[in-house]
Parts: C-alpha cells; sequence; structure tokens
C-alpha cells in the first residue's frame, strides 16, 4: 500500500509538474484577423509644367486612377477589379523584391490573385491632356467572406461653389453727418415708390 502511495503521489507530481510546464512554455495565440478588400482611387486635374524634351507642356493634365488595397491581416485569394462598364483585371503574380519596395510587411512571391496584407493593386490608371468633369467607379471581389461594405468607389473631379451671397450695402455718413444712400439704393427706392 506504501507502495501505490507513493507511486501515485509521484505520478500526480509529475502530471502536475508537465502541466505547469506546458501553461508556462504555451505561448499566446494570436490568429490573424481577415483580410479585407478597400477600394482606393481618385481623378485629379493637374498643371503639367514643361517637360525635358520641350514638347509636352505647359498643359493641364487629368489623372484617374482606381485600385484594391487588402486593409485586413490575411491573404485573400482570386482578387478582382472591375471598372463599371468597362474591364474586369485580376491582381497579377509579383516577386518578393517588388512586394518589399512597396512596403509590403511580411513580403513573399504571390500567385496570381493573391492580395497580401497592405499591398496596394492599381488595376486602372489614365492620364488625358485638358481637365473638364470625369468620374471612376468600380468594385472588387475576392473568394473570402469579408465586409462588402468598402468593396466598391466612386471617385470624380467635380466641385461644387456655393453661390456668392448678394453685397449689402451699408449706408455711410457724410463729412457733415448727413445720411448718404448709394446710388443702387436710390434708384431702387425711386422705381418701388407710388407714383402720386
Amino acid at each position: 500500500m506504501r507502495k501505490t502511495l507513493k507511486r501515485a503521489a509521484a505520478s500526480i507530481a509529475a502530471v502536475g509538474a508537465i502541466g505547469a510546464g506546458t501553461i508556462v512554455a504555451m505561448p499566446e495565440a494570436h490568429a490573424a484577423t481577415p483580410g479585407d478588400l478597400q477600394m482606393v482611387g481618385g481623378v485629379n486635374c493637374e498643371f503639367k509644367k514643361w517637360g525635358p524634351n520641350w514638347n509636352s507642356g505647359p498643359i493641364w493634365q487629368m489623372h484617374r486612377h482606381m485600385g484594391v488595397k487588402n486593409i485586413g491581416g490575411s491573404t485573400m485569394t482570386h482578387v478582382k477589379v472591375t471598372e463599371l462598364f468597362g474591364a474586369t483585371k485580376q491582381v497579377p503574380a509579383m516577386k518578393k523584391a517588388d512586394l518589399t519596395k512597396a512596403g509590403v510587411k511580411n513580403a513573399r512571391d504571390t500567385k496570381a490573385g493573391e492580395l497580401l496584407p497592405g499591398q496596394t493593386f492599381t488595376a486602372f490608371t489614365s492620364t488625358w491632356q485638358g481637365c473638364w468633369p470625369s468620374s471612376i467607379s468600380g468594385y472588387a471581389i475576392g473568394d473570402q467572406v469579408e465586409n462588402i461594405f468598402n468593396n466598391a468607389g466612386f471617385w470624380w473631379n467635380l466641385r461644387q461653389i456655393e453661390p456668392k451671397a448678394p453685397k449689402q450695402t451699408q449706408p455711410t455718413t457724410s463729412a457733415s453727418g448727413a445720411l448718404v444712400a448709394s446710388k443702387a439704393e436710390v434708384l431702387t427706392a425711386v422705381a418701388e415708390s407710388p407714383v402720386r
């Protein structure tokens, strides 16, 4: 019986030590956040100065661009960007060196359609001479379930200018202190007065 008690106590102590060592050695679990596609883009007008060969400036230019960025923590697969009423483009395969230059953390060689966390893919870009009202719009989609509320985008280069309020004329006084009205106020008063 003593032998059995000694064995039981030793096995309980061993199990306790193994359990304590496992808990101490176990790292904190960090699950990666899911991928999340966000559309990026814009339509800009800018004045281009003279170029180095003197044949392409100075002119107004309009630049349109649209793409997608993975703002989540996991790689998205089969990512495609579609311009409304236009083409659909899949994210191309990229080399680790190119992704590292672009500032992507944990860069690696990717397959076509893969978008790493923090990676941006510009699918559409165009520049034209002149500046006129224009827009670009589209959406992005991938294989994984994610927040769809930032998967579509619309950009334009119009700006709304509020109309100026009519100037209010303040009555002024002359050097003698008499009230002086502007010519417009006098004409308005004459036009509005009843004829007797």
